[in-house]
């Protein structure tokens, strides 16, 4: 297994992760996505099939959208900038395998070393719903809000080495 990025020569017709989204997006709307710069999208793949895959993309967020107490380190109507894995899906067949783990340390990877040119505040994840919110809570993520399924991770906590 390795990581690439989706190109023409990965056939993602047969992904399965059970959640139809995740499943029609890698299928109907990825390759647009790409074209249209709106995100990276990288496939942990096995022959050119698709094992799993990641979405990757810069983003934004509002001093009002964390924490009070850190919010006021920073000047008045900053837009931190942050980065978004925006979908994370594992193929039916190798979920409970640890995969998603490793597409997750994979990005964060990716993102330590965009962020070594870039910047960056965070990482900013959208769990799907309270079932997969334990998944990020588990590497450090704090829900952005107390009921909140969009998460973050400040780049200094990201647990890496």
């Amino acid at each position: 297994m390795r990581f690439s990025t989706l190109s023409s020569r990965h056939d993602p017709g047969s992904f399965q992760c059970g959640v139809p989204v995740l499943d029609s997006y890698i299928k109907e709307r990825a390759s647009q996505d790409i074209k249209r710069g709106i995100c990276a999208i990288h496939v942990m793949e096995d022959k050119d099939t698709v094992i799993g895959y990641y979405t990757l993309s810069s983003y934004t967020l509002k001093l009002t959208d964390i924490p009070p107490s850190l919010a006021k380190k920073y000047p008045k109507n900053l837009l931190l900038p942050c980065w978004l894995i925006g979908r994370l899906a594992v193929d039916q067949k190798f979920q409970g395998k640890k995969t998603g783990e490793t597409l997750l340390m994979d990005a964060l990877r990716r993102i330590l070393e965009l962020a070594k040119n870039a910047g960056g505040y965070c990482v900013v994840v959208d769990a799907k719903d309270d079932s997969v919110k334990p998944f990020y809570v588990k590497y450090g993520f704090k829900p952005i809000k107390d009921d909140s399924l969009r998460l973050y991770l400040p780049l200094s906590m990201i647990p890496i080495t």
